[in-house]
């Protein structure tokens, strides 16, 4: 009798115990799963004033603050931007002013873009370096955005300046909507004189930053800033809201829509405008935006033997932030602004090792606008050897996939507004029927037959497509403007290369058809 109420005791004993370690063990994965997919947030810089042809400040006789450099530009200064997109994989939003890029004397029919109104004179700037440049510029869409930032980046009455271009922020107040217009159609004459026109298959530019943080926050208004340039064909915007607080712009949100457009607070992070060869000098968890400010002269050495030294400091800062664990760089500006929503409206979690629920039942209607959002962005951390070897979303293949400083990144189509199941496994082996984007345009959708595999994507200037596939057939593409320039197939990594040119250098849309 004792002996059966010992064992039934140690029996109790152990059981207890058991339960207690698989309990234990349980809670331990629970968080573990919690941690294992990272939902990061996106980082981005944007580079400001570019485009003028001389460096040198004109503030003193009344005329713009140009780059700070007491120097000429040309196609060497637009170079290191380029070389470090390529380096990190990154396309870098460049925000232009184009007054010195006017080859016509177009400006002096918009006498409030230049210091010299109606007798603007630009004929000491023409030669063709102007147009080495600008050709550099379209040739290079993959890693440079040509985004709008001004003509002349102040506004003159009679020769006298105030700032800025795109609002009155010294006596808190709007330009008059004719004369906003009018910079957006000189800003679009300048463009042509490079063939830069719709007819030449060439959009607007979709990014904006406003001068010296000049945006007219109205939207409930009918003129603001952001809706002359919606209907400009601008989408994305970011800017300082503390330079406009008279206008109440979402500051504690960090951002919101106005008539179409996206609007994001940026921060200056300790390189000033004109301090050439400067990176930012706080580390990124003290990073309140997602877009961080800089200008060309922070990019730029003193001189050219310099420049490689410089340039490895832009990627070393790159690449510590794809590194780090919950950020990661966006390939691009409308990934930045998608991943930003997303971050605000869509929440994610893993209950289970492998099995994610995505609820984006919340994101406004605003993002689904024609040309707005784009892939929602996961990460894992991987081991040496290993990579996610399935995934899938609803049961269906997700856009992309890449991997770079230890991470995974997983890239889901754009999500509609409704509930998701994310699956995914780490094996050994790199999942098959994938697009491998280590570049920097967008896969939003891929789809899967017996017969064939449709890439859904956009394009930016001329890049390597690779995707992870057996060995094709033929390829084609739905859009004349969307070409395959050369394609190659190795096959001890199953790996398709497509060499594909996107003719608008604002993202060229269309489906790569791979049969089989």
């Amino acid at each position: 009798m004792q002996r059966n109420y010992l064992f039934v005791k140690r029996l109790q004993k152990t059981i207890f115990i058991f339960a207690l370690f698989m309990f234990l063990t349980e809670n331990l994965r629970a968080e573990s799963n919690t941690q294992k997919i990272i939902f990061p947030r996106a980082f981005a810089v944007a580079i400001d004033d570019m485009g003028w042809n001389e460096g040198g400040s004109l503030a003193e006789t009344g005329g713009g603050w140009r780059v700070g450099i007491r120097r000429d530009f040309d196609v060497r200064d637009y170079r290191p931007i380029i070389e470090v997109g390529k380096a990190v994989g990154v396309r870098f939003q460049g925000l232009f002013v184009l007054a010195e890029m006017d080859r016509l004397n177009v400006c002096a029919k918009y006498p409030t873009t230049t210091q010299h109104g109606e007798k603007w004179d630009n004929d000491d700037n023409i030669d063709p370096t102007q147009i080495e440049v600008m050709n550099y510029i379209k040739d290079n869409a993959a890693y440079l955005e040509f985004g709008l930032h001004g003509v002349g980046h102040e506004y003159w009455i009679d020769g006298k300046r105030t700032r800025a271009e795109w609002y009155n922020i010294e006596n808190d107040q709007p330009w008059p909507e004719v004369d906003m217009r009018n910079h957006i159609k000189c800003y679009k004459e300048i463009m042509a004189q490079y063939g830069w026109t719709p007819d030449n298959g060439q959009s607007f530019p979709k990014s904006f930053v406003p001068c010296c943080y000049s945006f007219y926050w109205n939207p409930q208004g009918d003129y603001s800033t952001g809706k002359i340039m919606f209907e400009a064909g601008v989408r994305y915007v970011n800017t300082q809201f503390d330079y406009i607080p008279e206008l109440n712009p979402p500051i504690e949100f960090g951002g919101g829509w106005d008539h179409g457009v996206l609007v994001i607070n940026r921060l200056n992070y300790g390189n000033d405008w004109y301090e050439t060869g400067k990176l930012p000098v706080e580390k990124i968890e003290k990073y309140e935006t997602d877009v961080i400010e800089t200008h060309w002269a922070n990019w730029l050495a003193t001189d050219d033997f310099l420049q490689p030294t410089l340039n490895q400091k832009w990627i070393e800062f790159f690449k510590n932030i794809q590194a780090h664990p919950n950020h990661y760089l966006a390939k691009n500006t409308k990934q930045l602004y998608s991943q930003w929503l997303y971050k605000r409206f869509t929440s994610v979690a893993e209950s289970t090792i492998g099995e994610v629920t995505i609820n984006n039942q919340q994101m406004p209607d605003q993002a689904y606008s024609p040309y707005f959002l784009g892939n929602m962005v996961l990460a894992i951390k991987l081991a040496d050897g290993e990579h996610v070897s399935e995934a899938q979303l609803n049961g269906q293949p997700i856009s992309a996939y890449f991997e770079d400083a230890g991470y995974g990144f997983i890239y889901l189509p754009p999500l509609e507004q409704k509930n998701y199941k994310f699956i995914y496994k780490i094996g050994q082996k790199l999942m098959d029927n994938i697009v491998y984007n280590d570049g920097t345009y967008n896969v939003y959708r891929t789809e899967l037959t017996r017969k064939n595999m449709i890439i859904d994507l956009e394009m930016y200037g001329t890049q390597i497509v690779k995707v992870k596939c057996r060995k094709p057939t033929s390829i084609s593409t739905s859009n004349p403007n969307l070409k395959v320039l050369s394609k190659r197939y190795e096959i001890p990594y199953e790996m398709l290369f497509l060499e594909i040119y996107g003719n608008d250098m604002q993202g060229e849309c269309g489906k790569v058809i791979i049969d089989f």
